[in-house]
C-alpha cells in the first residue's frame, strides 16, 4: 500500500472529504481493534496502483464502529523508517513517541494525562463533545491555569485557526530574533517560543522578549541569577547563539567613545567587556558611563569631563599631517602603533598644542613629513642671494 521505504504497512487506504489516510489499528485496546489514521501528506508516499476506498462519516462507522473524529492521529511522514525504526515494535510505539513530542514541544501536556485521553476516548465512542468542566477532576486540569485549559477548548474548536496562530507567532518570532542579529538555531527557538506564545504558557509577547533576551546574552543571564529563571525547555538554547546584542552594542559604543577603539579590543581580550555589557542590559548604563569617564580622567587628566572621541581626533589628525606631510583635509589614518604613540605624546603634551607638535617631530624625525618640513625651514632661512646655488 505504502511504498517500500515503510516497514510498518496500513490495512487499508481510505479517502474523506478528499483527504487520504492511512488505517493502522490499535490491537491492545481493551474495546477491540481502534483505528488509528495517518494522514496520507504526499501522494509519493502510496504505492502505485494502491487501492483507496471512498468512505464519508457513516460508512467510517459501519467499517471501523468508531465516530469518524475529523483529524489524524499522525502523518505518514511522521512514521519513522528504516535503521530508524529499530527501537518500534508496532505503530502503537511510533504515535506514542509523536505524542509526547508534540505535547512537549506544542504545550499539548493533556495528550499525556490517561484520565484526559480517556474522557476523549468516551467523546469518541458516543460522538458527544467534552468541555473543560468534564476534566476538572484530572490531574492536568487542576496543575494548569485558566488560560492553558482555554488552549484545548479552542484547539479543538478550531484546530486550523490555532495553526495559523502558531505560524504567525513563528514568523514574528524568527524577525526579531534576525533582527538583534542571533545566530543559532533561530527556527528552533521561534518555534518553541511561538508555541509557548500561542498556548498561553507565556502570557504575553513582554515575557517571551525576557527570554530572548536571556538567550542571547548567557552573561546577562548570569548576572540574573542563571539559567533556572528560563522555562525548562529554553534552557538547552543558553549558550548556542552568536552574535551582537543590544548591550554589547551599547557597551562598545561606550568604550570606543570614552577610552578609544584600542581600549574597547583591550576589554574584550581580557574578558571585561561582556560583564560590562551583561551590567549595562540590566540596567546600570550610567554606572558604566561613570566607571569610564572616571578611567578617561585619570588617563587623561588634561581633559578630564570630556571624551576620547572629541579631543583625540584634533591631536591624532594634527600628528598625521606632521608625520605624513599633508595639508587641507588630506588625512591618513594612523596604524595601530601610532595611534598608541600619539595618545602618549598627548598625555606627554599636557593638553598643549605647541609642545604636542615639538614632541611629534622629535619621535618620528625621520618621517617623510617631518623631513621635508625641517628642509623647508632650512630652506626659508637661507638668504634668497644664496639659495641659486641650490
Amino acid at each position: 500500500m505504502l511504498t517500500n521505504q515503510f516497514i510498518f504497512q496500513p490495512e487499508r487506504l481510505i479517502e474523506i472529504d478528499g483527504t487520504i489516510y492511512a488505517v493502522f489499528f490499535d490491537t491492545d485496546e481493551e474495546l477491540g481493534d481502534f483505528p488509528i489514521l495517518a494522514k496520507v501528506d504526499s501522494k509519493s508516499f502510496i504505492q502505485t496502483g494502491a487501492n483507496i476506498e471512498q468512505m464519508d462519516d457513516q460508512k467510517f462507522v459501519q467499517t471501523f464502529g468508531y465516530v469518524f473524529r475529523g483529524h489524524e492521529d499522525l502523518l505518514v511522514s511522521e512514521i519513522q523508517t528504516g535503521a530508524e525504526q529499530k527501537d518500534y515494535r508496532s505503530i502503537m510505539d511510533v504515535q506514542e513517541n509523536l505524542l509526547v513530542q508534540r505535547a512537549t514541544e506544542n504545550g499539548m501536556q493533556w495528550l499525556l494525562d490517561g484520565d484526559v485521553q480517556a474522557a476523549f476516548l468516551a467523546a469518541t465512542l458516543t460522538g458527544v463533545p467534552i468541555s473543560t468542566d468534564d476534566l476538572a477532576d484530572t490531574e492536568w486540569y487542576q496543575s494548569t491555569t485558566e488560560e492553558q485549559r482555554d488552549y484545548m477548548v479552542r484547539y479543538y474548536a478550531d484546530p486550523n485557526a490555532i495553526e495559523e496562530e502558531i505560524s504567525q507567532n513563528i514568523i514574528n518570532i524568527r524577525e526579531t530574533l534576525l533582527a538583534k542579529d542571533m545566530k543559532g538555531p533561530v527556527n528552533e527557538l521561534a518555534k518553541a517560543l511561538a508555541y509557548g506564545l500561542t498556548t498561553k504558557t507565556f502570557k504575553t509577547i513582554e515575557e517571551v522578549d525576557m527570554y530572548i533576551d536571556f538567550i542571547d546574552d548567557s552573561t546577562y543571564l548570569d548576572l540574573l541569577g542563571g539559567p533556572d529563571l528560563l522555562p525548562d525547555n529554553l534552557q538547552k538554547f543558553v549558550g548556542k547563539f552568536t552574535g551582537v546584542n543590544a548591550g554589547q552594542a551599547t557597551t562598545a559604543n561606550l568604550i570606543t567613545s570614552k577610552l578609544g577603539a584600542s581600549a574597547l579590543e583591550s576589554y574584550k581580550q581580557s574578558g571585561e567587556f561582556v560583564k560590562m555589557a551583561a551590567q549595562v542590559k540590566a540596567g546600570n548604563e550610567a554606572g558604566i558611563r561613570a566607571e569610564l569617564q572616571q578611567i578617561h580622567d585619570t588617563l587623561y587628566p588634561s581633559f578630564a569631563g570630556s571624551s576620547w572621541s572629541t579631543w583625540n581626533p584634533q591631536y591624532s589628525n594634527r600628528a598625521s599631517k606632521l608625520i605624513n606631510g599633508t595639508s587641507g583635509n588630506q588625512i591618513v589614518s594612523l596604524n595601530n602603533q601610532q595611534q598608541e604613540e600619539v595618545n602618549q605624546l598627548i598625555i606627554d603634551a599636557g593638553g598643549n598644542f605647541q609642545e604636542f607638535d615639538k614632541l611629534v617631530r622629535a619621535k618620528y624625525i625621520n618621517s617623510p613629513g617631518v623631513k621635508n618640513s625641517f628642509l623647508s625651514d632650512i630652506a626659508r632661512k637661507i638668504p634668497q642671494s644664496y639659495s641659486g646655488v641650490f
